[in-house]
C-alpha cells in the first residue's frame, strides 16, 4: 500500500556505453547470441536518438526527447563500446563510427597543453574552470577510457596520431600515477598494452557456419586483455576483408582451403593461418607472452651536434653563446635549471617552454630531481617543441647526472635488498636516501633516464655528488689515502660504463657533479679534478669521453677559482685545471649562497604588504592555544604512540625562539610547510574523531583560531622577508661600486648571475627557472658583454 519509489528513467549516453561493452564481450565469451542482440539494439538506438546534427553527441533522453551536450564519459564509454561491438562480430560502421567519435573527442576536448582531457566539450555551457581528472572512481575515469579506445583504434585503423594521443593523455598523470597506483587501474591497464601491444586476431568465415562459430567459441575462452580482434566474413569482401576499403587487420585474409581459419598477427605480419582447434589452444598460449621490450613511445633520435647549436645561437644574435669545451657544441650563458620542476605543474611546463623559444638551449636535470618528474617534464616538452618544429633536438644539450637513491629507486633497491640481489657498492647515508655509481646500478637508471627523457640519445650524463663516499669512509675513520684509492677505482668502473654507453650511440659526453671538486684538498671529501682526468685516460685512452664538470660558485662560495690544489697541479685552481683539460664546466647554486650564517638567497624579494605587530599576534594565539587545552583536549583520546592532544596546538611559545633566530627565507619556507602540513593533518584527524558536543567546540574554535595562526605565520614570513632583503641591500652594497653604472639598477639575482657568469673558465651558469618570471630575469643577462675584472668583484664579498 505504500507510495511506490520514484523511477529514474532517463537513458545514458555513457551508461549505455559501459553496457553495450559488457554484453559485446559477454556474447564472444558465452557465444549466446541474446547478448550481442542486445549490444547491437542498444547501440544502434544511441546512434540513431542521441547523435546531435553536427555529428556531437548529447548526454540524455528521456519521454522521446534527447538533450543537453554530452560530456567527456558519453563519447569515451560509448567508442570504447563500438569497437567491442565490432569486434564480436558487428558490422564495420561500428569501428567507423567509433573512430569518428574520437576524432571529435580530439578536436572538442583535447588538453592541448598536458595532453589529457577536458571533461567538457569546447562547445559546452561556459564554466568557471573546465575541469579534467585522470583517476578512476566508481567508473574507470574518462581521460583512460579514451586512452584506451585510441590504441584499439590506433591497430584497428593504422592511426600513428591515435596511439600518439593516448600516450599523452596518459603520461599527463605520470607522475600521480607512480605515487598512486590504485588510484589509475585503467591508465595501468592502457600502460599494459602499450607496452606490450596488442595480439591481433583475424577469423575468417561465414557467420553462423559450425567451423567459424567453433574457432569463436575456443578464442573466446582465452583471456587476451591486450588484442583486437576482427571477423571477415569471405562473402562481403567489399564491406569487410581483402576489399577495397577494408581495414588493415583484414587485408589478404582468406578461407584455408573452404575452410574458416584464425590469423595470429603482431603489427600485421601473422603466423601460418589456423584451422585446427587444438593449434589453436596452443598458439593463443604462447602468443599471451607479449612484447616486452616495446616502449610507450618511439624515442626522439639524435642528439645534439655542432651545427645545430650553433644555428640555434645564430637564431637569437648576439647573446654570447659558448663553446662547450671540445664537443663542438654552442651553449648559452645560462642554462635551465631543473632541480624542482616537474611534470603535472603548467607553470612549470609554461618556464621551460619559454626558456627554450627564448635563447636557453642546455638544460640540466637529475634522476632524482622530484623522483624523476622533472626528466618527465623535460621529455614532454621537448617532444611538443620538436614535434611542433619549433626546436630542432640537434639545436639542445640536454645534461642528466646518476647517483642518488631516493623516493622510487629507494623503494626498488630496498626490495632488491630484501630478496638478497642488492646492487653492489650502496652508500647508506640514512634513512630514505642512499647513494650509488656501482655500473649496475647506473646500467638501470641511465635507462630510466632516457625512458623519462623520450631520448635515443642523452648528451651527457655525470655522476651526481659522488664524493658521499668519502665523506662516509671519513666518518668511519678509514685511513684517507686508502679510502680515495678506493673511491677512484668506483669512479673509474662508473667512467668505463659511460664509455661503454658511448660507445653503443646511448651517450655523447660524461663527466662529474660535485660539490667537494673545488674544497681544499685537505678535506677527507674533496674530489680531485686531476685524479678524475686520470681515470678517464685509463678507462678510455687520451680519446675518453669525460668532458663535462659540474661545481657550486656564487658570490660567497668562491672554491672553484680560489682554492688551490696541491700534488701534480700544485698552485691550480678547479677552474684552471678544468680549463687545461678544455672541459666544459657548468656553475649550480649561483643565487643559492651557504655561508657561516645559513643559505643566502642572492636575489631581491618582493616586499610583503602587510603589517602586524607580532608580541599582540602571539598573545592573540596563544590565548586561543589555552581555550583548547582547558575546553576541548580533555575530550580528546590520545594515542599510545603520539603526542598528549594539549600538546597539540603550541606554536605561540614555539614561533618566537624561531623568530629570533631569524631564519633565511627559504629555510622559513620550509618550516612553513611543516607547520602547515602538521596542523592540517591534526585538524582532518580531529575533525573525523570528534563528535557531540566536543565537536561543536572543535568546529567553532578552529574558525577562530586558523585565521589567528595564519597571520602569525604571515608575520614570521614578513620579518623574513625583511631580512632577506636586508642581507641582499648589504650585497649589492659591497658589489655595486665595481660594477658599470648601466648595472648597479638592475636585480641582485641578474647581477650575481652575470658575475658567475663572467668568471674565466665558467662554461654556463644553471638557474632554477620555475616561473615565467625567472626565466625573463634570467634572460636579462645574455646579452650583456663578461664583465672584465669579476675576480675583484669576489674579493670585496669576501
Amino acid at each position: 500500500a505504500r507510495v511506490a519509489p520514484g523511477l529514474d528513467d532517463k537513458i545514458l549516453t555513457a551508461w549505455n556505453g559501459m553496457m553495450i561493452a559488457a554484453f559485446a564481450r559477454g556474447y564472444r565469451v558465452s557465444r549466446d547470441n541474446k547478448y550481442l542482440e542486445i549490444a547491437t539494439r542498444a547501440a544502434d538506438f544511441l546512434l540513431a536518438s542521441l547523435v546531435r546534427d553536427d555529428g556531437g553527441l548529447l548526454r540524455t533522453y528521456r519521454t522521446g526527447k534527447a538533450h543537453l551536450n554530452a560530456y567527456l564519459e558519453d563519447y569515451a564509454f560509448l567508442s570504447e563500446a563500438l569497437i567491442d561491438l565490432y569486434e564480436s562480430g558487428g558490422d564495420a560502421r561500428y569501428l567507423r563510427e567509433a573512430e569518428r567519435l574520437l576524432d571529435r573527442t580530439l578536436k572538442d576536448f583535447l588538453d592541448s597543453e598536458s595532453g589529457a582531457f577536458f571533461d567538457t566539450a569546447t562547445d559546452h555551457e561556459k564554466l568557471l574552470m573546465r575541469f579534467r581528472d585522470g583517476t578512476d572512481g566508481a567508473v574507470p575515469a574518462s581521460n583512460a577510457t579514451v586512452a584506451s579506445a585510441l590504441v584499439r583504434m590506433s591497430h584497428h585503423a593504422d592511426r600513428e596520431d591515435f596511439r600518439a594521443a593516448a600516450i599523452r593523455a596518459i603520461r599527463a598523470y605520470g607522475g600521480m600515477m607512480t605515487r598512486h597506483p590504485r588510484a589509475f587501474a585503467k591508465s595501468l591497464c592502457v600502460v599494459d598494452l602499450l607496452l606490450e601491444g596488442p595480439v591481433e586476431l583475424a577469423l575468417v568465415g561465414t557467420p553462423g557456419t559450425p567451423d567459424l562459430e567453433a574457432l569463436e567459441a575456443e578464442v573466446g575462452r582465452h583471456f587476451l586483455p591486450n588484442r583486437i580482434e576482427v571477423i571477415v566474413d569471405p562473402e562481403r569482401a567489399s564491406d569487410k576483408g581483402a576489399g577495397a576499403g577494408a581495414l588493415p587487420l583484414e587485408r589478404g585474409k582468406a578461407l584455408v582451403d573452404g575452410k574458416a581459419a584464425l590469423y595470429i598477427c603482431r603489427n600485421y605480419t601473422c603466423l601460418a593461418p589456423i584451422t585446427d582447434l587444438g593449434e589453436v589452444r596452443t598458439a593463443l598460449g604462447s602468443a599471451q607472452g607479449g612484447l616486452s621490450e616495446q616502449v610507450i613511445s618511439s624515442p626522439v633520435e639524435g642528439s645534439a651536434t655542432a651545427p645545430g647549436t650553433a644555428r640555434y645561437g645564430e637564431r637569437f644574435g648576439d647573446r654570447g653563446y659558448r663553446l662547450f669545451g671540445t664537443t663542438g657544441w654552442s651553449t648559452s650563458r645560462v642554462g635551465f635549471g631543473g632541480y624542482r620542476v616537474t611534470d603535472g605543474i603548467p607553470e612549470h611546463r609554461e618556464a621551460l617552454t619559454r626558456a627554450l623559444l627564448s635563447g636557453v638551449n642546455l638544460i640540466d636535470t637529475s634522476t632524482n630531481y622530484m623522483d624523476g618528474g622533472s626528466e618527465r617534464l623535460i621529455g614532454s616538452v621537448l617532444r611538443d617543441l620538436i614535434d611542433g618544429d619549433e626546436v630542432l633536438r640537434d639545436e639542445v644539450i640536454v645534461v642528466s647526472k646518476v647517483g642518488y637513491v631516493q623516493g622510487e629507486n629507494y623503494a626498488i633497491a630496498a626490495k632488491r635488498e630484501e630478496e638478497g640481489r642488492p646492487y653492489p657498492d650502496m652508500m647508506k647515508i640514512q634513512d630514505g636516501l642512499w647513494h650509488c655509481i656501482h655500473p649496475e646500478f647506473l646500467a638501470d637508471q641511465f635507462q630510466r633516464s632516457l625512458d623519462r627523457l623520450e631520448l635515443e640519445t642523452l648528451d651527457v650524463c655525470l655522476l651526481h655528488n659522488p664524493e658521499y663516499f668519502l665523506s662516509a669512509a671519513a666518518a668511519e675513520r678509514q685511513p684517507l689515502v686508502k679510502a680515495r684509492d678506493e673511491f677512484y677505482r668506483r669512479v673509474g668502473a662508473a667512467f668505463t660504463f659511460f664509455e661503454d654507453q658511448v660507445a653503443a650511440g646511448r651517450l655523447r659526453w660524461y663527466g662529474v657533479s660535485s660539490n667537494t671538486a673545488a674544497s681544499p684538498t685537505t678535506a677527507s671529501e674533496s674530489v680531485s679534478v686531476s685524479r678524475l682526468l686520470d681515470a678517464a685516460v685509463e678507462v678510455g685512452g687520451e680519446g675518453h669521453y669525460f668532458r663535462v664538470l659540474q661545481l657550486p660558485l656564487n658570490l660567497y662560495e668562491t672554491g672553484p677559482m680560489s682554492e688551490r690544489n696541491t700534488g701534480p697541479n700544485r698552485g691550480k685552481s678547479a677552474l684552471e685545471m678544468a680549463r687545461d683539460a678544455e672541459l666544459a664546466v657548468l656553475v649550480n647554486r649561483p643565487l643559492n649562497a651557504f655561508t657561516s650564517d645559513g643559505m643566502l638567497r642572492l636575489a631581491d624579494v618582493a616586499l610583503v604588504d602587510e603589517d602586524v605587530d607580532w608580541d599582540v599576534q602571539v598573545d592573540r594565539v596563544g590565548k586561543l592555544e589555552e581555550s583548547f587545552r582547558d575546553q576541548i583536549a580533555p575530550s580528546i583520546d590520545a594515542s599510545d604512540d603520539g603526542p598528549s592532544p594539549s600538546e597539540y596546538f603550541r606554536w605561540s611559545e614555539q614561533l618566537p625562539p624561531l623568530r629570533r633566530q631569524q631564519p633565511g627565507l627559504e629555510e622559513w619556507g620550509q618550516m612553513e610547510g611543516q607547520i602547515s602540513y602538521t596542523v592540517a593533518r591534526i585538524a582532518a584527524t580531529l575533525d573525523r574523531d570528534l563528535a557531540g558536543d566536543a565537536a561543536e567546540r572543535w568546529a567553532s574554535w578552529r574558525v577562530r583560531y586558523f585565521p589567528e595562526l595564519n597571520k602569525l605565520l604571515r608575520a614570521m614570513r614578513v620579518a623574513s622577508v625583511a631580512d632577506a632583503n636586508r642581507r641582499s641591500a648589504e650585497v649589492a652594497a659591497q658589489i655595486d661600486p665595481l660594477l658599470p653604472d648601466d648595472r648597479k639598477s638592475e636585480s641582485l639575482s641578474r647581477k650575481a648571475l652575470w658575475i658567475a657568469a663572467s668568471t674565466p673558465g665558467v662554461t654556463c651558469v644553471l638557474n632554477g627557472m620555475r616561473t615565467v618570471e625567472y626565466v625573463r630575469d634570467a634572460l636579462g643577462i645574455m646579452e650583456w658583454p663578461a664583465l672584465e675584472g669579476v675576480e675583484s668583484v669576489y674579493e670585496a664579498v669576501k
